[in-house]
């Protein structure tokens, strides 16, 4: 692949996080290798972001654009990334915020490696509740540059299921945008079917760093679409990428997808633990449907149906409360 020049497009999508979305793009501008330029996508918002994007965006470098109607999402991403210019491109939710030295280091390691097509690193919760506020770094997953290739992907999205790269950490050859494609509107977890497909094509790196800040709040768009949702997607998009990957290698296909069904079954029947030990019925019978219909079988519906009602009864009476700050908006 040849090295690029070096104009980077931070692109952002919003929707009624004014004051969020604010901080995100000051963030941006105040990165150690600043973004040529900022793209801002309003997804038709009905608070006060119109107004805050009009004031950033008086000053050099900020784009605001806005929606006629809103996407839910998806579509703002694409039209945001559609309007970039810039030879690299750089995602963040507007709810997150870059750490400042996050453009400097994920450009300069695709500068001096010119196989790679996109980079992505580590991130920091910022867990956010009413009256409390904790900044915790997760742990990086390697000393070194982990890469993920074609060779590697469904390995590596078996092992490192819960989150297999933040969305605000990545950083793109624009070349990599335009051939992987836009965000599928099919899906809510689009982001997981994008890198999914864009590995199948260029070397992924993860880089020993953190690159983000990581806002953990009970607005999150995790918490809104739901664990259930959430796990039948990545299913489904890493079952297709088993079958475009290793569709003439039957051995490997049939070994592969059984290792997958196995960990995915696995975790959700940790999250159903989870659920359980807190309290939350709704969610534990949500996991036991994931377990049940949506890891690669269909179990009967009586079977289905005394699992709710064993859940429930071990739920009865009780308060759903949450135990654990990060986990109560994680996917799992």
């Amino acid at each position: 692949m040849t090295p690029t020049a070096g104009r980077i497009s931070a692109v952002i999508a919003t929707y009624n996080r004014a004051a969020m979305v604010k901080q995100t793009v000051e963030a941006a501008l105040a990165q150690t290798r600043p973004p040529t330029e900022i793209v801002v996508m309003d997804d038709c918002s009905t608070d006060a972001t119109t107004d805050v994007l009009a004031e950033l965006s008086a000053g050099a470098g900020v784009r605001a654009l806005r929606r006629a109607q809103n996407s839910g999402g998806n579509g703002s991403w694409n039209e945001a990334a559609a309007a970039a210019s810039g030879d690299y491109i750089a995602f963040c939710a507007d709810d997150d915020r870059w750490l400042p030295d996050h453009l400097e280091a994920s450009v300069r390691y695709l500068e001096q490696h010119p196989e790679a097509g996109f980079v992505h690193s580590g991130f920091v919760d910022v867990v956010e509740k009413p009256g409390y506020e904790s900044v915790e770094p997760r742990k990086l997953r390697s000393p070194e540059p982990l890469e993920i290739s074609r060779d590697n992907l469904i390995r590596y999205m078996t092992r490192y299921y819960d989150w297999p790269f933040h969305f605000s950490t990545l950083v793109l050859r624009r070349e990599v945008w335009q051939q992987t494609g836009e965000l599928n509107r099919a899906y809510q977890l689009a982001d997981t079917d994008w890198f999914v497909r864009a590995v199948e094509r260029y070397r992924a790196v993860l880089l020993p760093c953190h690159g983000v800040y990581n806002r953990r709040h009970p607005g999150n768009w995790s918490n809104r679409v739901g664990s259930a949702k959430m796990q039948a997607e990545i299913f489904e998009i890493v079952e297709a990428a088993i079958g475009r990957l290793l569709g003439e290698r039957r051995l490997h296909r049939t070994a592969w997808r059984a290792i997958w069904r196995a960990n995915v079954r696995a975790r959700l029947s940790l999250t159903l633990w989870h659920r359980l030990k807190s309290g939350h019925g709704d969610a534990a019978c949500a996991a036991w449907h994931g377990i049940l219909q949506n890891t690669g079988r269909k179990s009967p519906v009586w079977a289905e149906r005394a699992g709710e009602k064993l859940w429930r009864w071990c739920c009865r009476g009780r308060v759903a409360e949450v135990r654990d700050a990060r986990r109560s908006v994680s996917p799992l």
